[in-house]
């Protein structure tokens, strides 16, 4: 089955979240579950997550189909040891924050080595995953595949597979692909979009992707740049994207939509669904 929605606010109150996206008519979605932009958050209210849980039931969604985004603050490729250290302490808050409210995986962004050599910036995220997951059971984060701008890691589907390869704790660690930032990075999706996921299956297998960002492109094929559209509205287009949903990697995963134009959220899910 087909289970799209967007990445929705969690103003106000994180349990929310999921009255929003059924409003929206959602079969999954994402969320933060902090602010993204910031290295300490208040806590979680208990009134708040047990609400949280509550809302997840009654609407009828299964945490397997909620994929949460951890802070862009996160850096596990850093070669700052200040910055590790601030790093691996966020995680691990973002990760008790997801089993809080019952959520099995996070998504996160594999970082950036910001100088020297990309393999020891490699190493610096595997073992990074090894120490936020040593002691956590029933847990993944997933890796998303990024743009490719700059020092930043996970461009390509092996350098992603080459982390999780180095990685002690490499059964908890899954995948995370963006259609726009798979384009971007010079998967040829919009002429090949089952090619690409076939790939993407064949590297990984196709139960270790836990899910889907599904975003159009503002800008060309191997651009390097991280540039969201609305689906149809971009250069990937819509027939590719439909193709996509359809593709046994999309299959009974959380597909979620952080495109630009929240007004159209509802229209897009229509769409994809192909109703």
């Amino acid at each position: 089955m087909i289970h799209i929605g967007p990445h929705v606010s969690i103003a106000k109150d994180i349990s929310l979240a999921p009255v929003r996206a059924k409003e929206l008519g959602s079969g999954a979605f994402g969320l933060f579950l902090k602010n993204q932009k910031v290295w300490k958050a208040p806590e979680l209210k208990e009134e708040s997550i047990e609400k949280f849980r509550e809302n997840l039931s009654a609407l009828g969604y299964s945490p397997r189909y909620v994929l949460p985004h951890a802070g862009y603050l996160i850096n596990m490729a850093s070669p700052d040891e200040e910055n590790r250290i601030k790093s691996l302490s966020l995680l691990k808050d973002e990760i008790r924050r997801a089993l809080s409210l019952g959520l099995t995986v996070i998504n996160i962004h594999p970082g950036a080595y910001i100088e020297g050599e990309r393999r020891d910036g490699i190493k610096r995220t595997a073992a990074m995953l090894d120490e936020a997951l040593s002691e956590v059971e029933g847990f993944s984060i997933a890796l998303e595949d990024t743009a490719g701008s700059g020092s930043n890691l996970g461009s390509s589907l092996e350098e992603l597979a080459e982390i999780i390869s180095m990685a002690k704790e490499k059964d908890k660690i899954k995948v995370t692909l963006d259609t726009c930032h798979m384009y971007a990075a010079g998967y040829d999706l919009k002429n090949d979009p089952e090619g690409v996921l076939d790939k993407a299956c064949f590297i990984f297998g196709c139960d270790k992707i836990a899910g889907m960002h599904i975003n159009d492109s503002k800008v060309a094929l191997s651009s390097r740049k991280d540039r969201h559209e609305s689906i149809g509205k971009g250069l990937i287009g819509l027939e590719a994207l439909q193709s996509a949903v359809r593709h046994k990697a999309a299959q009974d995963k959380p597909l979620v939509l952080e495109t630009i134009d929240e007004t159209l959220w509802s229209e897009e899910i229509r769409i994809l669904r192909g109703m």
